[in-house]
């Protein structure tokens, strides 16, 4: 062999210059998928950072301060806006308020969707209007809802009213006895809120198998067996799903207080939603109605870790 082709062998290859532009063009070939996830996911992840995560952090910042909003700039105070929250009788009375509203109309509006999800699932003539007139309450403004209620609770002129004086009994003045104003919020609170777990009832009592019902009545189970060893077993996960979403709606209940009751008598009926809302628009203390937005999700959470753990229990035991 002679020594041009040796050398031709062992030579090094002169290295190839690419341009800038190539290279960007090569990678972003190379990581075009990730790229194009990212151009999909990038205006939903500024619209969560901007109306979530921005409001979240700002108002825990806030929270730890004292500001009016209009003027001047925050004040640092420390821990004071949320040892008020726990000292001060008035927001302990709303505190109070809002976990009994929150797990009353959360056990009766689920005990009842059960109960109507149940009666609708059969095969009855109307089914569809039914369900229909259950829904409807949900899908309705709240305002509106609010006036039909006034129509039942009015003092002059009210149906409860007219009712109670045609069988010689004293009306019921609901704005100032606290136990039926209660009770009308409640009932209120249940009225808007079955109809959405009634749907999601119906839904899970149509994915059972009819066939798991005829083989249990061959083996001579009876209506009620049915229910207990069926039926309830296999509409669990979304009772859990409906307790766990249902306490976050209960326990930020508003409009029923707002438009039928305004928090009174005396803060008797008052609910956190609303004292936040008073606090940043009627009081202008930010400080106080992000204490107590933060409050409120740390009572949520706790609800909601709460109901998670007992039916994970429940679960493992069975």
């Amino acid at each position: 062999m002679n020594d041009a082709g040796i050398l031709g062998n062992n030579a090094v290859r002169a290295p190839v210059f690419v341009s800038r532009r190539e290279r960007f063009r090569r990678w972003r070939y190379r990581n075009r998928h990730a790229l194009e996830g990212w151009g999909i996911l990038t205006p939903i992840l500024l619209y969560y950072g901007i109306f979530f995560l921005f409001p979240v952090f700002a108002s825990l910042a806030l929270s730890f301060t004292t500001w009016s909003g209009l003027s001047g700039s925050p004040v640092w105070v420390g821990f004071k806006n949320y040892q008020r929250f726990l000292s001060d009788p008035t927001y302990r009375t709303i505190i109070t308020n809002t976990i009994l509203f929150a797990v009353s109309i959360l056990l009766i509006q689920t005990g009842l969707a059960i109960f109507v999800a149940l009666l609708l699932n059969t095969k009855i003539r109307g089914r569809a209007i039914y369900r229909a007139a259950w829904y409807i309450p949900t899908l309705t403004s709240a305002a509106v809802m609010a006036q039909v209620a006034f129509v039942f609770i009015s003092p002059a002129d009210g149906v409860i009213n007219m009712v109670l004086r045609q069988l010689s009994l004293p009306p019921i003045i609901f704005y100032v006895q606290v136990d039926w104003m209660r009770v009308v919020i409640i009932a209120y609170s249940v009225w808007r809120g079955v109809g959405g777990a009634v749907v999601l009832y119906l839904a899970a009592l149509q994915g059972i198998h009819p066939e798991l019902y005829e083989a249990a009545q061959v083996d001579g189970a009876n209506g009620r067996q049915l229910l207990r060893h069926i039926t309830f077993p296999l509409i669990a996960p979304m009772t859990i799903f409906v307790l766990i979403t249902g306490i976050i709606g209960t326990a930020q209940i508003f409009e029923a207080v707002m438009f039928l009751s305004k928090g009174g008598p005396a803060n008797l009926t008052n609910v956190l939603m609303l004292q936040i809302y008073q606090d940043a628009f009627a009081n202008q203390s930010l400080g106080m109605a992000s204490a107590g937005a933060i409050f409120l999700g740390l009572m949520l959470l706790v609800f909601a870790m709460f109901q998670m753990r007992i039916f994970s229990r429940g679960r493992v035991m069975n």
